[in-house]
C-alpha cells in the first residue's frame, strides 16, 4: 500500500506540474529567467557555456520530434526553460560587460580629485535637503551650504587631463549645493569640482553602494560647492558648451516630461504646508529627497515606506480616478482603453520610470488588452510577464531591494486569497452554499447592522491581506533593513483608504497648477490635512512600545532557504493545505534565524578585542571583553547634524549585538557622542559613562543629548582618575573584568582649559599587553598624563585627537611605548605627515580612513593580532 500511495502521490505531483506549466507558462518562464540572470550574477560560468546550453536544447527539441520517446511534452518543456535561462544570463553578462567597459573606470580612483567635465544631463534633476544627511560612500567632505542640492545625472563626454579635454566614457551622478533643478536632460554641462569612484565599504556589515551603483548605471560621484560651477550653453561665459542643435524624439520626449515633472512639484512646493511637502512630493511624484530623516525613520520601522514609493497601488487607484473621469465624458470603451493607457505611459514618465511602476504598467496593460479583446486574463501569468521583460529590460534591477518586494507584494496579494477560501471539496462547496444562505439572511437586517458587518468583513479581509504580505516580505525587510514591524499589520490598513484620498488630491493640486493656479489652493489643503492625519498616525505607531525591533540581519543564505521552502510548499501542496505549513514553517523559520541572528560572533577564549570603526572625522570603538559583554568607547563624527548611528549601527549588527552595556563618552566634541541617539533608539544601552560635568555643557546637541538619555531612562555615571571604575560598578558580577581598566585622566580636579585638555583616557590590559584610548587629549592635559606611572610597553594606542599635527605627539609616544597606533580620523588623517609623526618612535601606523575599520585582539599570554577591514576583512 505505501507503494502504491506513493506512486499516486507522484503521479499527482508530476499533474501538477504539468497543469502548472500549460496554465500558467509565464509564471515557469519567468523563474528560469530570474534564475539564469542571478546564476550569471553570483556564479563564475563562462558565456560560451550557455551558448552551447541552448544549442543542445535545440537540439533536443529537434530530436524529439523524430525520436518518439524524447518527444514528451515535458522534454519541450525543459529544453524551452534552459533556452529561456541561457538567453537571459548572456543578457546580464553583456549588460555587465557595457558596464565595465566605460573608460572612466581606467583613470579615476576612490579618492577625490579636482576635475573639469564636460557631458550631458540624461535624467531629470532631483532636489534633496540636506546634503550632510545623506553620508555614506558619496559624501566627499564637502558641506551643503544651501537649503537644496540638486542631483544630476551626467554622460560623460570629456575629462580635463593635463591642459587638454580628453574624452572618455561614462555616467556620473553629480552633486551641487543650491538649486539647478532647471537643467533638462540633452542639456550639455561643464562642470567644475570634485570626482572619484564610488567608494567600498570600509566597515563590516556596512552596504556596499557599488551594486547600487551597477543598477543604477552610474561609475562615479562628482561633488560641487557651488551652483555658479556648473555652465551650460544658456550662460553668459566663454567657457560654456556648445548647444545641441537639434534633440531626438527621445530626449524632447524626456525635456518635455522633465518639464512637466518640474511644474508639479513646483505646484505641490507653493500648495502643500512646508510639513507635509516631502510626503506630498513623495506620494503623488515618487520624490522621496525631500523628506526629512525622522520621517524616513518613522515610515521605516512602521512598515509603511511602500505607501510613498510609487508603485501598482499609486497607479491603481489613478486608473480608477482616470475610469470615472472617462464615464463622465461618455467615451466608447476603446476610447476609455485608450485614455487609461495614455494616462498609465504619462504617469509612469513623470514618476521617473521606477521598476515597481513599471510592473504595474505591465500589469495593468496586459489586463486592458485582455479585455479589449475578450481574452481571460491570469493575473499571476501578466505579473510573470512584467517579470520577464524587466529582467531582459534591465537585468541588474532584480537585485534590489525595490523589485523584489514589489513582485513579491503582489504575488502574494493574488495567491493568498480569503481567510475563508478553502479547496475545491464537497465540504467547501457545502459551506459555500450556507454562505449563501447567510448572506440572504443578512439582508433582512436592519441598514446600520448590515453596514457595520460590512466595515467588519472589509476590515478582517483588509487585514488578512496585509498580514500575509508582512510574512511573506519580512525576510528581504529584515535582511536589507534589520527592523522586525508586526505594528505595519495594522498600521497599513488604516493608512491606505487615507492614502487614496491623499494621492488622489495631489492629483488634483497638480492638475489645477496647471489649468488655473488658484483653483489648486482647494486639493492642496485637502492633502495637507490627510497627510498631517497620516503622519501623526505613523508617529505614534512609531513610538508604540513593541511596534517594531531592530534586529541583526539574517544572512542570505537563510533568506534564500526560506523563499526555496515556501515555493517548495506551494508546488508540491494544493491551495487550500498551504496555509498551515506555511504559517508553520514561516515561524520555525522566523524563531531559529532570530536566535542565529542575535547570538554574538564567538571571541577566542580569554582575548579582548577592540574594533575602531571607519566613521571619518570621529571616534567610535567597540570593546568586547568577552562573549556577552559590549561596550563602547565614544560615538560619534563630524557632519552627524542628524545624530544617526548608521555607520556604527552596521558594525554592531554584523556581530550579533542587540544590548550595549556601556557607551563611554571622552569629552564634549560633538563628533565624539553625536551618535548616541541614534544608538539608544536602536540598542537597549545599559548606562552613560563620562567625564565630571560632561553632560552639564551649553550647546544644542548636548541638549538633545540629554533629552535622550531621559527618554531612554538610561543612567549617568561619572568616572574621573580619583573616582576610578571600581567606585561605581559591582566588579564582583559580570563587570569582573572592568578591573583591568584603569583610568589615567582626568584629575577629579578640572583642569582649566577646554574640554580636549579634559578627556577621558582609559587604559585596558589584557595579557601582559594594553589598550589606551585617550579622545581628544591635549596639552596641557598632556603634561598631565605623562606624570602618571608608564604603561607597558608594545601594547596599542589610539592617536589623541584623529592625529592632529598640533598635539604633543613625542613626548605622548615616548611615555606609551606603542606597537601599534591607529589613528580614528578622515582624509586629513591620511596624510604622510601624520604617518610619519605617529612612527617617529618606531611603532607601526593603522589609519581607519585608509585601511578601513580596525580590529585588535589581545590574546591571554600577549598575542596581538591586528587585522584592517579593506586589507583582511574578517
Amino acid at each position: 500500500m505505501t507503494t502504491i500511495s506513493r506512486r499516486i502521490d507522484a503521479i499527482q505531483l508530476k499533474e501538477r506540474m504539468d497543469a502548472l506549466a500549460w496554465r500558467q507558462p509565464l509564471t515557469v518562464l519567468a523563474g528560469f529567467a530570474w534564475t539564469g540572470v542571478a546564476l550569471d550574477r553570483f556564479t563564475s560560468i563562462p558565456p560560451w557555456t550557455w551558448t552551447l546550453l541552448i544549442l543542445l536544447s535545440a537540439v533536443g527539441m529537434v530530436g524529439g520530434s523524430w525520436w518518439r520517446r524524447l518527444g514528451t511534452g515535458g522534454c519541450r518543456i525543459a529544453c524551452v526553460c534552459v533556452v529561456v535561462m541561457s538567453l537571459f544570463a548572456m543578457r546580464h553578462a553583456r549588460s555587465v560587460a557595457d558596464y565595465e567597459s566605460a573608460t572612466v573606470l581606467d583613470v579615476l580612483t576612490e579618492d577625490a580629485q579636482p576635475m573639469i567635465m564636460v557631458g550631458s544631463i540624461d535624467r531629470p534633476a532631483r532636489l534633496q535637503k540636506d546634503a550632510i544627511a545623506a553620508g555614506g560612500n558619496f559624501a566627499n567632505g564637502a558641506i551643503g551650504r544651501t537649503d537644496y542640492q540638486t542631483i544630476l545625472q551626467v554622460k560623460v563626454e570629456s575629462l580635463r587631463i593635463g591642459f587638454e579635454q580628453v574624452p572618455f566614457s561614462g555616467r556620473a551622478m553629480v552633486r551641487v549645493d543650491g538649486d539647478r533643478s532647471t537643467l533638462l536632460p540633452g542639456d550639455r554641462v561643464k562642470l567644475f569640482g570634485k570626482i572619484s569612484l564610488i567608494e567600498s565599504p570600509t566597515n563590516p556589515g556596512e552596504r556596499d553602494m557599488r551594486d547600487w551603483a551597477k543598477r543604477s548605471n552610474l561609475h562615479c560621484v562628482f561633488q560641487i560647492d557651488r551652483v555658479d560651477d556648473i555652465l551650460s550653453p544658456d550662460d553668459d561665459d566663454p567657457d560654456s558648451p556648445e548647444a545641441v542643435d537639434r534633440f531626438g524624439i527621445w530626449v524632447a520626449g524626456q525635456r518635455t516630461v522633465a518639464k512637466m515633472a518640474g511644474s508639479a512639484r513646483d505646484s505641490i512646493l507653493q500648495q502643500i504646508s512646508p510639513d507635509q511637502q516631502g510626503l506630498a512630493l513623495a506620494l503623488v511624484l515618487g520624490q522621496r529627497d525631500l523628506l526629512d530623516r525622522p520621517t524616513s525613520e518613522a515610515l521605516l520601522v512602521t512598515g509603511t515606506a511602500h505607501l510613498l514609493s510609487v508603485s501598482g497601488l499609486h497607479l491603481g487607484i489613478l486608473l480608477v480616478l482616470a475610469r470615472i473621469v472617462s464615464g463622465l465624458l461618455r467615451l466608447p470603451l476603446k476610447g476609455q482603453l485608450i485614455f487609461l493607457g495614455a494616462v498609465t505611459l504619462f504617469y509612469v514618465a513623470i514618476t521617473g520610470g521606477r521598476p515597481p511602476v513599471l510592473r504595474a504598467a505591465i500589469l495593468l496593460a496586459t489586463l486592458v488588452l485582455s479585455t479589449a479583446m475578450a481574452r481571460p486574463n491570469h493575473p499571476i501569468n501578466s505579473l510573470s510577464l512584467a517579470g520577464i521583460v524587466l529582467a531582459w529590460w534591465m537585468p541588474a534591477a532584480i537585485f534590489g531591494v525595490g523589485m523584489q518586494l514589489s513582485f513579491l507584494a503582489v504575488a502574494t496579494l493574488l495567491s493568498c486569497g480569503r481567510p475563508s477560501g478553502r479547496g475545491q471539496t464537497a465540504a467547501s462547496h457545502a459551506v459555500a452554499l450556507e454562505d449563501n444562505f447567510d448572506a440572504l439572511a443578512r439582508q433582512s437586517h436592519g441598514r446600520w447592522r448590515q453596514r457595520f458587518h460590512f466595515a467588519g468583513h472589509a476590515t478582517a479581509t483588509a487585514l488578512w491581506y496585509s498580514g500575509c504580505v508582512s510574512v511573506i516580505t519580512l525576510p528581504i525587510v529584515w535582511q536589507q533593513f534589520h527592523v522586525v514591524s508586526p505594528i505595519s499589520v495594522v498600521v497599513n490598513v488604516v493608512l491606505s483608504p487615507m492614502m487614496a484620498i491623499a494621492l488622489s488630491a495631489g492629483v488634483a493640486t497638480v492638475i489645477a497648477g496647471w489649468v488655473f493656479l488658484p483653483l489648486a489652493f482647494i486639493p492642496g489643503w485637502i492633502c495637507s490635512q490627510i497627510l498631517s492625519a497620516m503622519q501623526f498616525v505613523i508617529n505614534v505607531a512609531s513610538a508604540t512600545p513593541g511596534g517594531h525591533a531592530w534586529l541583526p540581519s539574517p544572512s542570505a543564505p537563510m533568506v534564500l532557504v526560506y523563499y526555496i521552502v515556501l515555493l517548495a510548499i506551494i508546488a508540491l501542496r494544493e491551495s487550500g493545505r498551504r496555509r498551515i505549513l506555511i504559517a508553520t514553517w514561516s515561524l520555525t523559520w522566523f524563531v531559529i534565524t532570530w536566535w542565529t541572528a542575535t547570538t554574538p560572533n564567538a571571541l577566542p577564549p580569554d582575548t579582548y578585542e577592540a574594533t575602531f570603526v571607519d566613521v571619518g572625522h570621529g571616534t567610535a570603538t567597540i570593546l568586547r571583553p568577552n562573549n556577552r559583554d559590549v561596550w563602547l568607547y565614544d560615538c560619534g563624527w563630524m557632519g552627524n547634524l542628524n545624530q544617526s548611528s548608521r555607520k556604527i549601527d552596521d558594525v554592531l549588527w554584523s556581530m550579533g549585538v542587540t544590548k550595549i552595556r556601556g557607551i563611554v563618552i571622552s569629552h564634549a566634541d560633538a563628533d565624539h557622542f553625536n551618535a548616541l541617539p541614534g544608538l539608544a533608539r536602536r540598542f537597549s544601552i545599559g548606562c552613560i559613562v563620562t567625564p565630571p560635568g560632561m553632560l552639564g555643557g551649553e550647546g544644542t546637541t548636548l541638549e538633545q543629548t540629554r533629552r535622550v538619555i531621559a527618554e531612554h531612562h538610561i543612567p549617568v555615571l561619572e568616572i574621573d582618575r580619583d573616582r576610578p571604575m571600581e567606585s561605581v560598578f559591582d566588579l564582583a558580577d559580570s563587570h569582573v573584568w572592568l578591573r583591568d581598566v584603569s583610568v589615567l585622566h582626568p584629575p577629579s580636579e578640572r583642569l582649566d582649559a577646554n574640554d580636549n585638555a579634559n578627556s577621558l583616557v582609559l587604559q585596558i590590559d589584557h595579557g601582559g599587553r594594553c589598550l589606551l584610548l585617550p579622545g581628544d587629549l591635549e596639552p596641557p592635559g598632556t603634561s598631565v598624563l605623562i606624570s602618571t606611572p608608564r604603561p607597558p610597553p608594545g601594547g596599542v594606542m589610539m592617536a589623541p585627537h584623529h592625529g592632529s599635527l598640533r598635539m604633543d605627539a613625542d613626548a605622548v609616544l615616548q611615555w606609551a611605548r606603542p606597537r601599534e597606533t591607529v589613528v580614528s580620523g578622515g582624509k586629513r588623517a591620511a596624510k604622510v605627515a601624520v604617518t610619519d609623526m605617529l612612527s617617529a618612535a618606531g611603532g607601526g601606523v593603522r589609519v581607519t580612513t585608509k585601511e578601513g575599520a580596525i580590529r585588535v585582539r589581545m590574546g591571554p599570554n600577549g598575542e596581538l593580532d591586528i587585522r584592517s577591514w579593506l586589507l583582511a576583512p574578517w
